[in-house]
């Protein structure tokens, strides 16, 4: 599922709000996030994610106010998100390597959210669930 484009989005949110994973672990989670994919081109594409207790409210294309209405804007390659959609890699563990980058919001506030992150992403892997 490409994160990043219309009918990827649309599919996202709509398996993030099917999902009782997700429901639960954001269950206390209220956030606004600018997720970003760099490109080698540099015509970057945006995606724009605002969860409110255990749903996603709302899922688009990012623009450009975006970056400042966000909590936290993440930006990583289009390998490192299909990465981190389908679980080769953490989110921590692409932060250590430098692979993804928190450009605005506090790491701090992440933390608590970890697990719902995790589902978040989770829920953006279209293939059968046995394969999580």
């Amino acid at each position: 599922m490409d994160l990043f484009s219309m009918p990827g989005i649309a599919a996202w949110q709509q398996r993030l709000n099917s999902s009782e994973r997700f429901a639960e672990a954001a269950k206390s989670w209220s956030g606004k996030l600018l997720l970003i994919e760099k490109t080698d081109a540099g015509a970057d594409r945006t995606t724009w994610v605002v969860v409110g207790d255990g749903r996603c409210v709302e899922a688009r294309s990012g623009s450009g106010p975006d970056h400042a209405d966000a909590d936290f804007v993440l930006s990583a390659n289009a390998d490192t998100w299909s990465d981190l959609v389908t679980a080769r890699t953490t989110p921590a563990t692409a932060a250590l390597l430098g692979r993804l980058h928190l450009l605005k919001g506090d790491v701090m506030a992440l933390i608590p959210h970890a697990k719902a992150a995790a589902e978040l992403l989770a829920a953006a892997d279209a293939s059968p669930p046995a394969k999580r």
